[in-house]
Order: C-alpha cells, then sequence, then structure tokens
C-alpha cells in the first residue's frame, strides 16, 4: 500500500506513521517543514513540503497513492479556519478519482455524536443535542461530504479523547496535577462521570486497519477503549503515577454555565464558536461509546487499559523534561 499522511508529525498522525512503518508499507508524509521524528532513513518514507492553506499542494502529493489518512487540518480557532477545512475536503474528493486514490480514511471526532439520545451509543445513535462549535462543525460536514460524494472510498474514525505520550496539552495537565493536585484541581462536579478515552497508540492501530481492511469501506468508527471510567479515575492514575497526592475541588456544573454566557457572546464578535454550555453539560454527563463496530469490521481491538496507557504517558512526559 502506499499511503499519504497528513499531520503525520502530530501527537496521533506520528504514531500513524510509526506504525505504517512497522506494517512495511510506502508512505508519504505531507508536511509543512521537515522537522521530522527519528523515523527510519531506509527509502520508505518520503517527504513532501506542502501546506494545506494552498490545496493544490496536497492534490499534487495525493497522485499515485493508495490510501490518504487525512489528520491534518488548518487551525480551527475560527469561522473562516473552519470553513477552509471543509473546502479542503471538498476539493480531495473532487480530485481523488483522477488521483487514483482508493481510500480517504478521515479521522473525525465523537463530538460529532453530541450528547447522545442513549448509551451506549454506537455510530448511529441519534443526538439528544448536538454540538455547535467550529471544530465539531467541520467534522460533521467533512463526514456529509465523504458520505455524500466519495461513494465506498472513504472511512471516518471517531475518536474519544485521545491520551498517551506526545501531546503538548497532555503535558501541561500532567505538570497541573504535580504541582497543584495536592492543593486541589477544580473539576466539573466530582469528575465521577463515565469518560470516553482511548489511548493514542490503540488510535493509530485504528486509523491504519480503516485504511487496509476491505470492509471498513464507506463506515463510519467509534474508537474507544470501551472500558467504563471517571475523569476521577484519569487523574488519580495520573498521580498516582506521578507519587503525588490528589485532591479535587468540585465546582457545580451551574456556577459554570452561568460564567460560560458572557463568554460565548464575547467569543462570538471575533467569530469563534465555543459552544461552552454545551460542553460543560458533556463533560458533566455519563458518556459510553460502543465500539464493537471497529472490533468487529477493523479487526482492532485496544491493548491498553487507563493504568498501562497512563504510565507510559506520565514515564514518557518525565522523561522528555530530563531530556
Amino acid at each position: 500500500m502506499k499511503a499519504l499522511v497528513t499531520g503525520g508529525t502530530g501527537f496521533i498522525g506520528s504514531q500513524v506513521v510509526s506504525r505504517l512503518i512497522s506494517q512495511q508499507h510506502g508512505i508519504t508524509v505531507f508536511v509543512r517543514d521537515k522537522a521530522l521524528p527519528a523515523w527510519p532513513k531506509d527509502g520508505r518514507i518520503e517527504v513532501i513540503s506542502g501546506d494545506l492553506r494552498e490545496p493544490s499542494s496536497l492534490l499534487k502529493a495525493m497522485e499515485g497513492i493508495d490510501v490518504l489518512f487525512h489528520l491534518g487540518e488548518i487551525r480551527n480557532t475560527t469561522r473562516s479556519a473552519s470553513e477552509k477545512n471543509v473546502q479542503l475536503m471538498e476539493e480531495i474528493v473532487r480530485h481523488r478519482s483522477a488521483a487514483g486514490v482508493k481510500r480517504i480514511v478521515f479521522v473525525s471526532s465523537i463530538t460529532v455524536s453530541g450528547i447522545p439520545s442513549s448509551f451506549p451509543a454506537d455510530e448511529k445513535t441519534p443526538p439528544r443535542v448536538i454540538l455547535k462549535d467550529h471544530y465539531t462543525a467541520y467534522k460533521t460536514k467533512c463526514e456529509e461530504i465523504l458520505a455524500d460524494q466519495a461513494g465506498d472510498g472513504y472511512a471516518v474514525i471517531r475518536p474519544a479523547p485521545v491520551y498517551g505520550p506526545g501531546s503538548r496539552y497532555l503535558g501541561r495537565l500532567i505538570t497541573a496535577v504535580e504541582r497543584i493536585g495536592p492543593v486541589g484541581i477544580p473539576m466539573i462536579g466530582a469528575g465521577r462521570n463515565n469518560a470516553p478515552l482511548v489511548f493514542v497508540k490503540d488510535l493509530a492501530a485504528a486509523i491504519c486497519q480503516a485504511g487496509i481492511m476491505p470492509q471498513a469501506a464507506g463506515q463510519v468508527f467509534n474508537i474507544s477503549d470501551g472500558i467504563r471510567h471517571s475523569w476521577l479515575e484519569f487523574l488519580t492514575a495520573i498521580a498516582e503515577r506521578l507519587g503525588k497526592r490528589l485532591r479535587i475541588v468540585p465546582v457545580p456544573p451551574l456556577l459554570l454555565k452561568v460564567s460560560a454566557v458572557p463568554l460565548e457572546l464575547l467569543t462570538g464578535f471575533f467569530g469563534v464558536e465555543l459552544d461552552a454550555l454545551n460542553y460543560l453539560d458533556y463533560f458533566s454527563r455519563d458518556l459510553f461509546f460502543d465500539n464493537s463496530r471497529a472490533k468487529g469490521l477493523l479487526q482492532w481491538q485496544p491493548e491498553y487499559g487507563l493504568g498501562s496507557g497512563v504510565s507510559e504517558m506520565v514515564d514518557y512526559y518525565r522523561s522528555s523534561r530530563q531530556g
């Protein structure tokens, strides 16, 4: 398989590239700069410089590719950026057949499912609440474009919140648990509601399988570890690996909702839609997503539980700081 990966130097994309390398596929990585991770220099990886804001550079890179793994995006903080990401997908789909691309694997988000109307939620469970932030809106629209215009030449991956080594945001979370965890970390409610999670290497395995398995064609997959655990358990696992005490300071959801109203009004002036009220509802509810379709059609099985995943993540950040 000849694979093209956008976002291949990022948190998730770098794991996808590493897995494709281990499976002996030919890989082209589409990047803005050539400061790459320490991948093997054995000719299996070709690096093409380009910019997703200039679709022609990506369309050219698609020539002769079997599978496009589309993880990259234009930084999505404004309505304008969201629209550009959608326009990019339109260009990709329009050019797919001419370029010879057999499948587009698009990494979407579990937030496209909104707050489902029932649990465990599968890929077809209707939402009780639709999330309307720019990020989710663009992911939703891209899924619609693929379903309407790409025939069965696509697969969509909807990851739950992803944790593991390599994310700068999770590095900040670990630092916060280390420094202020014993004093008290504010948490919506008490953090005891179900939290959908997936370890980054398990997610990368599912993404790769979506590009390989014939039965993945035209399908959408929820990707989570399928384990019922809470945000409190996630933070507690981090603290235990750090050897720190953890104290949670419960914050009533209603108090946060009151403060979210003026925030929504102010960000609207800058063309930014946060949908903070619905996200507060989202993170204070029990959420559980069924992953049986991915297990069956992708022949995929999560290998990391919360304990092993958090341990690897914390150890990575510790070693990064020491290095």
